[in-house]
């Protein structure tokens, strides 16, 4: 980790204990509003840097129900197998830096598939405004997730306070709605390449993830509020990856193994859903 990971991380870690004493309250929600003062302290949320991989050791939840603003009913979906592990970065551009402000809340996604009917999307972030179509059948179900470098985290909660779930949907640009300019020089920075920023060139947004209320067992774990921002992914040029970690989330715990094919910069980014298509 650099200084700046670091000492986000220890403070973060300070609180773990207190999280868990309330981790019912802080995690397990059956609406999607939080409190006012929870609300206040919910962090931004944060770049990512995501890898293909794939796990072992994880178990999923039968009767698993997902619903979000792409799809406020709830559907069940097929989840298939672990796809990708998402890094929280720093970003920097020629004006700004951008830090993580929650970096041991990681994200671990798994293939999903269900039919439904795409729907256009305004997508607003630092990258500027696009009109977007979504594919026909969401991609990922991303959970949060601690992450260890050397064994099975073993933390309590199993799932890290201030991250939601994610449903993941591809993304069809077309150009007259296409308006993403990414900055040059773009580099980013996660635990796998620090202490050291890496040069990176993302293509045209891919994948749309969006807070998701998960339902299990008739347990709601719900966005933290009704404002919580969404994540636009880029594919990316590589940057330096481990070849193991241990994951764990509400799923179970075990060895993940990124891979640096298809790696994308995840963008927060605010969602207003249009209109269905056709």
């Amino acid at each position: 980790m650099t200084h700046s990971f670091k000492r986000r991380a220890q403070a973060l870690c300070i609180g773990i204990a207190a999280v868990s004493i309330g981790a019912s309250g802080l995690l397990i929600a059956t609406s999607g509003a939080a409190s006012a003062g929870s609300r206040a302290t919910v962090p931004p949320l944060d770049h990512f840097i995501c890898y293909t991989a794939s796990g072992q050791g994880f178990k999923v939840n039968p009767n698993l129900l997902l619903k979000n603003a792409i799809q406020p009913a709830l559907f069940a979906p097929k989840v298939v197998s672990i796809s990708t592990h998402c890094n929280p970065a720093n970003k920097s551009v020629p004006v700004a830096v951008f830090p993580a402000k929650n970096p041991l809340a990681h994200l671990l996604c798994w293939s999903i598939a269900f039919q439904y009917k795409p729907v256009k999307v305004l997508l607003t972030n630092q990258f500027g405004k696009s009109v977007m179509t979504t594919g026909p059948s969401p991609s990922r179900l991303c959970l949060p997730s601690w992450k260890s470098n050397i064994a099975p985290p073993n933390m309590t909660p199993t799932a890290p306070p201030r991250l939601d779930h994610f449903t993941c949907y591809p993304l069809v640009a077309a150009a007259s709605s296409y308006g993403f300019r990414p900055p040059a020089p773009l580099k980013v920075e996660d635990e796998f390449s620090a202490p050291k920023y890496t040069p990176i060139k993302v293509g045209v947004a891919n994948l749309l993830c969006v807070p998701t209320t998960k339902l299990v067992a008739g347990i709601a774990y719900s966005p933290m509020t009704p404002a919580d921002k969404s994540l636009v992914c880029f594919p990316s040029s590589p940057t330096p990856y481990w070849k193991v970690v241990f994951d764990e989330n509400q799923f179970g715990q075990g060895p993940v193994f990124p891979t640096p094919r298809l790696e994308q910069l995840c963008v927060p980014s605010t969602l207003s859903v249009q209109s269905p298509v056709g």
